[in-house]
Order: structure tokens, then C-alpha cells, then sequence
């Protein structure tokens, strides 16, 4: 069933992750960690309105007959009443298993959160009854609310399984095997692949960035290696929390971002960094995610507000001004494609369709989530089948430089006075169409963005449903959950 219009649920609480249940493929699961910051004191008074600031874990479910969202559990880490405090920076729900799921929580009450600060990540179980199976009730009782809202019926605890020790650092991604995902391209019961670890951890540390491998089962986590890479510092630069991918075709392969920068890691070789994306973006890479259908092809995007293409297979030319350690070839190629216009500030996230990878989704500070139709670079391109009247053309919409877009034009003038123009590569204001840009005048079908979508505040995360390809949730920093569709017309110019 195809709905027109979207299910949105407000957890009234800030929220930066969230993560599909992976193994549940008849439920449209979602998990939700908030971050609120703890209670500030001042003068003997409490911030928040006197309410303790608590951190829980949402366990959310989308009702496709009835279009709508329910909260099944409100999972609370264990009955020690300190737990409850931690922001939640990262959740992933477990592939192997629908109970499991993997959190990092910072570990003490701190009212200014830091890179550095102690963290506590570890493995959970969610309590078998949280995993219901009947009607959504939408609707509870005030009586069973208590002091903070919250419906005793769906309050849970889980159990905490084992820490998995990292040492300091904020976990900012977390991104598993492609070969222990079910229903994935690259997903084999008898293929045990060349890595044998299934889990891999990003975290930030000050100006480094540290990859943890992980092996991880039902009963515990097991560190196997690990590497850190540094950040290149740079005039003007906002650092952002490193993001990682893995190679859903080779899977001791993954790119992890390095500030302006994409370094591609093999898992095998012990410099581990092999070669890499040079001045990806202007201001800063925000995201990166390989195409699950097409090898050698991923996705980035950034702070410039642009999201980009880019062909691996043209990054072996070696340099000599190599700026990362344990690099042996950089490179400053174009991208194949590039989006213009999507977002008018940070475009803060991506994630490619496991299945059609002609479908992508995108998120912003500016408060908007797109879902784009990209398939004139995908392993199965579209012909025009005309009739787009109803959907955003790149020449019309998308197809905008960044000088049209004056804040950014600001901010790229007032960069360029400050840094030499060689540090970021090629000035992306006013990048010309033959560098890559999207051209409508092409024998495929358009590229086009199929879907506009307003949310209340910036978009942090966003993640496609486990249970149904055409199903995807969006994720609004205020905690406001929008669960949206495929149109139909698009789906069936995909499986025709």
C-alpha cells in the first residue's frame, strides 16, 4: 500500500539518531535516541522546568494499513537511576538479531559536550515484550501517565549484555558487515568474506579520527584492531563528526571522512589507508555512502549544501603533498555528478536504497529531507518516461548554482580571502555543468528530486525501513519521527 501523505510522531525530546530495525522484516521498526542535555543548575534553581533531563531509547512502529506511528517501548538502560542521563550519540540496531542493539551514551553529566568526554558504549537487549506484535494503540490513558508523561504500558528496561571498551572519544557511526545484513545484494549464510569482523566503530577524538574493528555476537563484543587516522587542520573549517561506509562489494573496504576529505581504507593491509578523495567539499564532508548495487561508486555530502557522485576507479593518481598519514595515493578528481540546490545550508546526511539504487535520501540544517531520483549513474538507468510535470527538474530546481543562493556565496568569498584556493581544490561557486553537474539533456531518464519535505527543525538522520524498500523515516533534531513513501509512480518507473 502507497499512502500520499506522511506519519509523523513528536518524541518531544532532541533527537540525532536513528536506525531501522534490521532483522525484522514484517515490522516497520525504527529505533530513536534522544540527546537531551542534562540539568544545569544556577543559584540553587533547575533548568528544563524542574524535570530531570532523561535520555531513553524509542522504539517506535509504523502501521502501513493505518498510516500511522506508535510508540511500542520506551527502553530505559538498566534500573540505576544515574543511567538515564547520558546523551544518546549513536544507536544500531543489530542485523543478526532484532533484540539487539548497540548505543553510545556519554557517561557522566556534563553541560558542555565534548569530543573528548567519556563515553559508554555498549551491547543491549530489548525485553521480548517490547517487541510486540499486535494492533498500534495510539492512545493511552492519563491515568497510566506519570509525572513526565510517560506511559508505564510502554516503559521497558533493557539488559545490558557487555561494554565494549574504546577508551575516550564520541562514537559518531557505527556500520556493520554488509554481509551480516539480511535480504542485502550481499548478504550469504555460507560466505564468511575476507574480514572477520562484523561491526566497525568511528569515533572523534580532538583532531583524530579512530576506526575500531568489532566482532560482535549475542553474547559479546570482541575489539579486533584498530586505526587513527588525523584530521588535516584547516582556516575556516568547522569540524564535523566523522561518518563511515562500508563496501557493500568488497568488504574489506570502507571510506571514512577526514574533514574536507574521504580516505578509503583497506581493512587488510597494515597502512590500512590506501587512497582517497581530496577537497570532496569546500566546507567539510558531512556524509558519505557507497552504492549497494554499483561498484566503485559513492555518495557525499556537505557543508556547502551540495551532494556529490563520485567514481573510485579515478582516484590512483599518486601525489607527492600527501596531507594524511599512512596514505599512498590522493587524488582531486571531479565528481561524476553533482547536486546543486537540494539544501540551502548543510546537507548533513545521506543513505542509498539497499535495494534501487536509483533512489537516495538527503538531510539539512535547513530543515528539509529529499528523497531524489538519480539514475542516469545507477546500475539500472531509466528511460524518460515522460509525464514529470508534478516533480522538481534539475534545469528548474536543482540545476541553481550556489551564487543564487546569497549566504553561501558570502561565505564562500569571505573563505577564499582567508585560504589559498589550492587547500580545497576546485572552487565549487559557479562549478560549470561540464564538471559534472546533473544535465537533464541526457538519452535516461531525468534526475530528478521526486520529494520536498518540510520538517520542523534541522534533519540529523535518516534511514530506510527494513520491511519495505519504499518505506523511509526522516528525523528531525526537535524528536519529530516523519515516515513517508515512494510515490507509487515513481516505484513502478523503477520495477518496469
Amino acid at each position: 500500500m502507497f499512502s500520499n501523505t506522511s506519519a509523523e510522531l513528536s518524541l518531544n525530546a532532541p533527537a540525532r539518531c536513528i536506525s531501522a530495525v534490521t532483522n525484522d522484516t514484517n515490522n516497520h521498526r525504527f529505533l530513536v535516541g534522544t540527546c537531551a542535555l542534562p540539568p544545569s543548575h544556577q543559584n540553587g534553581q533547575e533548568y528544563m522546568g524542574g524535570i530531570r533531563a532523561v535520555n531513553p531509547l524509542y522504539l517506535l512502529r509504523y502501521h502501513e494499513e493505518m498510516n500511522e506511528m506508535a510508540v511500542d517501548a520506551q527502553l530505559d538502560f538498566g534500573t540505576d537511576e544515574n543511567t538515564h542521563h547520558g546523551e544518546i550519540w549513536s544507536c544500531s540496531s543489530v542485523p543478526m538479531d532484532s533484540r539487539l542493539v548497540i548505543t553510545c551514551r556519554s557517561a557522566r553529566e556534563s553541560s558542555i559536550p565534548s569530543q573528548n568526554a567519556q563515553a559508554e558504549t555498549a551491547l543491549w537487549r530489548i525485553p521480548e515484550s517490547a517487541m510486540r506484535e499486535d494492533d498500534i494503540e495510539f492512545y493511552h490513558d492519563e491515568d497510566d501517565m506519570d509525572g513526565n508523561g510517560k506511559s508505564e504500558e510502554i516503559s521497558k528496561s533493557m539488559e545490558k549484555i557487555c561494554d565494549v571498551e574504546l577508551g575516550q572519544g564520541r562514537v559518531t557511526d557505527m556500520q556493520w558487515n554488509p554481509r551480516c545484513i539480511p535480504n542485502r545484494n550481499s548478504f550469504d549464510d555460507a560466505e564468511t568474506g575476507t574480514v572477520s569482523s562484523n561491526l566497525l566503530i568511528v569515533q572523534s577524538r580532538s583532531r583524530e579520527v579512530c576506526l575500531s574493528m568489532v566482532d560482535c555476537d549475542s553474547s559479546c563484543v570482541v575489539s579486533l584492531d584498530s586505526i587513527n587516522l588525523s584530521i588535516p587542520t584547516a582556516r575556516g573549517i568547522i569540524p564535523n563528526p566523522p561518518k563511515a561506509s562500508w563496501d557493500p562489494h568488497n568488504d574489506h573496504m570502507c571510506a571514512v571522512t577526514l574533514g574536507t576529505s574521504i580516505a578509503l581504507v583497506d581493512m587488510r593491509t597494515p597502512s590500512k589507508v590506501i587512497n582517497g578523495l581530496k577537497n570532496c567539499h569546500r566546507f567539510g564532508v558531512t556524509d558519505v555512502d557507497y552504492n549497494p548495487n554499483k561498484p566503485s561508486i559513492i555518495s557525499s555530502s556537505g557543508q556547502d549544501a551540495l551532494i556529490k557522485f563520485w567514481d573510485l576507479r579515478y582516484t590512483a593518481s599518486y601525489m607527492e603533498d600527501d596531507y594524511i598519514p599512512n596514505s599512498s595515493a590522493w587524488s582531486r578528481t571531479s565528481p561524476i555528478r553533482t547536486i546543486r540546490g537540494g539544501h540551502n545550508h548543510w546537507a548533513t546526511c545521506i543513505k542509498y536504497n539497499a535495494f534501487h539504487d536509483q533512489l537516495l535520501l538527503s538531510g539539512g540544517t535547513d530543515s528539509i529531507a529529499n528523497l531524489w531520483r538519480i539514475s542516469s549513474i545507477s546500475s539500472a538507468p531509466l528511460f524518460d518516461l515522460g509525464d514529470n510535470g508534478d516533480m522538481d527538474e534539475f534545469d528548474a530546481d536543482i540545476g541553481s548554482n550556489l551564487d543564487d543562493n546569497d549566504s553561501f556565496a558570502e561565505v564562500a568569498k569571505s573563505q577564499s580571502n582567508d585560504v589559498d584556493n589550492d587547500s580545497y581544490g576546485d572552487d565549487l561557486v559557479g562549478e560549470k555543468s561540464g564538471s559534472g553537474d546533473v544535465n537533464t539533456n541526457d538519452k535516461n531518464a531525468q534526475d530528478i528530486r521526486v520529494l520536498n519535505l518540510e520538517m520542523r527543525d534541522s534533519v540529523y538522520d535518516v534511514a530506510w525501513s527494513a520491511a519495505d524498500p519504499w518505506v523511509f523515516a526522516s528525523l528531525g533534531y526537535d524528536g519529530n519521527v516523519v515516515v513517508n513513501h515512494v510515490p507509487s509512480k515513481e516505484k513502478y518507473k523503477i520495477l518496469l
